[in-house]
């Protein structure tokens, strides 16, 4: 695919809806702001690869003590909240102004934080409207834990979804104008958040079961109801998820893809990249650069640009404008 079957890239909104370098910058004493050697991205790259818009997602991993994972979560705002202050390539979204002029020429890039399981809300609604206040407009409301809110998919057997206290921290996402994602969570409660949520949901990193049968991908029917809400999945480059024998090229992220696109349909289905939360990417993807390689073999398989547009910015960006405030 040559250069100028790609030129429609660069005037493109490209929006994906995961990314945990943050956190694992924050961890290790690194520069977001600076290109590393160690790690899938860091700001330069995601600026190199075009993306306008980036969810960075800010996990901590289960601690039984929540003081304690709150405390990461907020060193984690503090860290991108410094960021942000400091790098004038950089701006925080907190509202659907914030959307307008995504690739003008003087554009940022801009960002969405996101916090990576409900674990560290502790039980405490108050804790959800500080994180609001603080610019969280995204929760993955569980890890694969089980948690106050649901029980995530290691926690599958039991059969459990949605809490009292995930109704309401539910409700009052949907008051805010939080996104909710539904990654991770327990099939019981992926249909919970079906039944209660009046607006779009997502599924910001989760691939297709019918493909690769690990317990964190969709089935067609979860993909059939993310689609219902007006909500968007995003396909994430986890080899494990990607397909059963553990090792992914490139060719499994599109077959994906086209199965989504089949299931759900061309207005569902986005990027969910997964980088640096993930311990190696497909081959032919190894950092977020290589994002339009994906898209050449994409238009080269005969996909048209209007469905590719959407694929790579266009349905997130519709969804994170119908929920924002």
């Amino acid at each position: 695919m040559t250069e100028k079957h790609l030129q429609w890239y660069q005037e493109a909104v490209v929006v994906d809806a995961h990314n945990d370098t943050l956190s694992r910058m924050k961890e290790a004493g690194m520069d977001f702001c600076q290109r590393q050697t160690v790690t899938h991205s860091d700001l330069p790259r995601l600026v190199e690869a075009g993306i306008n818009l980036q969810v960075l997602a800010m996990f901590a991993a289960p601690n039984a003590n929540k003081s304690i994972t709150l405390q990461k979560i907020l060193s984690y705002v503090e860290y991108a909240l410094r960021c942000i202050d400091n790098d004038s390539r950089l701006a925080l979204v907190k509202t659907k102004d914030d959307l307008v002029d995504l690739t003008t020429e003087s554009a940022k890039l801009r960002v969405i934080l996101g916090v990576e399981g409900g674990d560290c809300l502790g039980g405490e609604l108050w804790i959800l409207r500080l994180l609001f206040r603080l610019g969280v407009r995204l929760l993955t409301l569980t890890w694969s834990n089980r948690n106050a809110l649901a029980d995530g998919v290691w926690e599958a057997r039991s059969q459990g979804g949605l809490t009292t206290f995930g109704h309401e921290v539910v409700r009052e996402m949907e008051n805010l104008g939080m996104m909710i994602d539904v990654s991770h969570l327990s099939p019981a409660g992926f249909w919970d958040v079906a039944r209660v949520v009046t607006g779009p949901f997502i599924a910001s990193h989760s691939n297709a079961r019918a493909i690769c049968s690990h317990e964190r991908n969709l089935t067609d029917e979860q993909a059939r109801s993310v689609a219902d809400h007006g909500g968007v999945i995003g396909v994430n480059f986890c080899q494990p998820h990607l397909t059963d024998s553990g090792s992914a090229t490139i060719d499994d992220v599109v077959r994906h893809i086209e199965h989504f696109w089949n299931v759900a349909g061309e207005e569902h289905v986005g990027l969910g990249t997964d980088y640096d939360g993930i311990d190696a990417p497909p081959a032919g993807l190894e950092d977020v650069t290589c994002l339009p390689q994906l898209v050449a073999e994409l238009q080269r398989r005969g996909h048209r640009v209007g469905r590719l547009e959407k694929l790579i910015g266009g349905n997130f960006l519709r969804a994170f404008e119908a929920v924002l405030p």
